[in-house]
């Protein structure tokens, strides 16, 4: 019996060093901190990955990117072919102009979609413990969120302006003292080329303040300076008739029955200043002001009115006797 109790009590010792020794070789502690320490982004890749495997995961990446390259190239063919129906409307039509700026929302919308979920679905073949990705970039999505207020202004900002039916592709507009023509809407950026050809990159955020010179109407305002010595009635007279002339070439454009003539709108230290008003299509206004001032300056040399302009009389003081000649 004592030699059975003692042999009991050496194999519990001898299990309890080897637990002892076990638990505090540094190998063991090792092998626990890396099974702790592995990183779990990774957890849904197979540990028995083979290179054939490893082939067919890139096949398939492949595959998701030209699969969305190809949905992006319809849509945005979609897109252009719902414009088509639209190309015979005149420059300017409303319609025109506001299916213009949806097709140009919707592929822009699509690239913001269909990029994000193609970049998942790659991540989601890798292996990729989303949970765990997600719950890391919550985090430094918090850091980062102070940063992005601006961009995500912008993309908001961009949502009202084009559901506020506002601006159009197409419209000329005013933007910090900038004017030009709205080639591009995007969820976040606005591109307008200006006259001189320069293209103008504008934030949705930065277009709180603009002016728009092709909602409604535009007005053609030409403005004729004639001498104080003139007849001012028989220059208004003949303002009109000219007025009433180019009417006759213009109807198509024009939104008044008639021209107005507005006289005696300003006398100035040279010249008296009349003017003539008439409402036309947005975008034909420049066009429109320049032909009728070509025609005003035609009709006013055949009737011999005179428009004034800067005049400098020069007097040549005779030399006197007693002044001798320079030399040359």
């Amino acid at each position: 019996m004592n030699l059975f109790f003692q042999d009991s009590s050496a194999v519990a010792g001898a299990a309890a060093a080897d637990t002892t020794a076990t638990s505090g070789s540094p190998s063991a502690q090792t092998d626990t901190t890396a099974a702790s320490d592995a990183p779990v982004w990774f957890e849904g890749l197979p540990d028995d990955l083979t290179a054939t495997d490893l082939a067919w995961m890139g096949a398939r990446v492949v595959v998701l990117l030209v699969a969305t390259l190809i949905l992006i190239r319809i849509i945005d063919r979609v897109a252009r072919a719902s414009m088509r129906q639209f190309e015979d409307l005149p420059h300017g039509n409303p319609r025109k102009q506001r299916a213009t700026t949806l097709a140009a929302l919707f592929s822009s919308t699509a690239r913001y979609l269909l990029w994000p979920a193609a970049v998942v679905l790659i991540l989601t073949e890798f292996g990729f413990n989303l949970n765990a990705l997600l719950a890391t970039a919550g985090i430094a999505g918090i850091a980062l969120g102070f940063g992005a207020q601006t961009l995500v202004r912008d993309v908001i900002a961009g949502f009202f302006l084009l559901f506020d039916d506002t601006v159009h592709v197409g419209d000329v507009i005013t933007v910090n003292g900038q004017e030009g023509i709205i080639e591009d809407i995007g969820l976040r950026l606005i591109k307008m080329r200006r006259f001189n050809g320069e293209l103008v990159m504008i934030p949705a955020g930065e277009l709180r303040i603009f002016g728009n010179r092709s909602i409604d109407f535009a007005r053609v305002v030409c403005e004729v300076d004639t001498a104080y010595e003139a007849d001012i009635n028989q220059v208004t007279d003949a303002l009109g008739e000219i007025a009433a002339e180019w009417s006759e070439t213009n109807r198509s454009i024009m939104l008044d029955e008639e021209p107005e003539v507005h006289s005696v709108l300003r006398l100035t230290d040279s010249s008296v200043r009349l003017r003539v008003v008439v409402r036309v299509l947005p975008g034909e206004q420049w066009i429109a002001e320049r032909s009728m001032l070509k025609l005003i300056k035609q009709r006013f040399d055949e009737r011999g009115i005179e428009i004034p302009f800067p005049r400098r009389t020069v007097y040549m003081r005779p030399e006197s006797a007693g002044e001798s000649s320079p030399e040359s």
